[in-house]
């Protein structure tokens, strides 16, 4: 057992950057605010619909108007279906 003292491993390792700590800390965290809201962009359906409906309204209104008719023709095929038996 050797009791000779070693320098930290930080001690050894070449700065990463010659930027400043706070400059780093501060850049890192516009990086994670950034991610965190292109995520939330992504996930949030109500945000991007309300999005959608600003920038290109007539989109939404297709749509509305497909899921109407595949709920209609659904009711209806249920309809005629049933009465059939």
């Amino acid at each position: 057992m050797t009791t000779e003292h070693q320098p930290p491993r930080d001690a050894a390792r070449p700065q990463q950057s010659d930027l400043p700590r706070e400059t780093e800390v501060e850049r890192a965290r516009a990086e994670l605010v950034s991610a965190l809201q292109e995520f939330e962009d992504k996930i949030n359906f109500p945000k991007r619909i309300r999005r959608m409906w600003d920038e290109e309204p007539a989109k939404v209104y297709s749509a509305i108007g497909v899921v109407g008719a595949a709920i209609g023709g659904a009711v209806t095929l249920i309809v005629a279906l049933r009465r059939r038996h």
